[in-house]
């Protein structure tokens, strides 16, 4: 199976590959979700040429709380006024407090920039990848169940990986971000989502 990942990122980036040593294992309880976000707003210290690929460990169905893309969101023209200001931020550096989410309703980024979200069942063994500009959440877990998934990320080996990931700085037990951050994890302490969206006008 890592044979067949690497052999996979190899030839979409043209050359060998490697991976963050920091793996995200996800459990989404039941009515949990996860919101609208692009991984850039995340990781984005090194190489742009990254990759997401995040997997279930085990079958989920959509009412389990499945990854959903908005389609063309990484490329569409209709799509460049949010990437150049939330998709280009740096949560950490700019000390945002919460998840660095851009917001939770996936009908309103539709309606404000166009695309078409999809979703599917998936099974064991299933994979998605995806750049760091896509637009991207889950649906929620209606089920009594936990679901179980991971993401990984890829890059280039001749290219410059996101410090933090990488090496001795991985291995941070907190949150700082995402649907388990309480917004005092990272030390921040004068921004927040809402006024950064006020401050770009979206």
């Amino acid at each position: 199976y890592q044979r067949r990942v690497h052999g996979v990122f190899s030839a979409l980036f043209g050359e060998p590959v490697r991976t963050f040593d920091y793996k995200w294992l996800r459990a989404v309880l039941p009515g949990g979700f996860t919101g609208v976000h692009v991984d850039n707003v995340y990781m984005s210290r090194g190489t742009p040429r990254l990759c997401t690929m995040w997997f279930p460990l085990g079958d989920i169905t959509t009412d389990m709380g499945t990854l959903a893309v908005c389609e063309g969101s990484h490329w569409l023209a209709s799509f460049r006024p949010l990437q150049d200001t939330y998709g280009s931020v740096d949560v950490e550096a700019v000390g945002l407090q919460g998840t660095g989410w851009f917001g939770v309703d996936p009908t309103e980024i539709t309606r404000a920039y166009g695309g078409q979200w999809r979703t599917t069942d998936f099974r064991a063994g299933d994979v998605i990848f995806f750049g760091m500009r896509t637009v991207h959440m889950s649906t929620t877990n209606t089920t009594d169940l936990v679901r179980v998934s991971c993401d990984t990320r890829w890059y280039p080996s001749s290219e410059p990986a996101d410090p933090r990931y990488v090496g001795s700085a991985v291995g941070h037990a907190d949150a700082k971000f995402g649907a388990h951050a309480t917004g005092l994890e990272n030390g921040a302490v004068g921004t927040t989502m809402e006024k950064l969206r006020a401050g770009w006008g979206i």
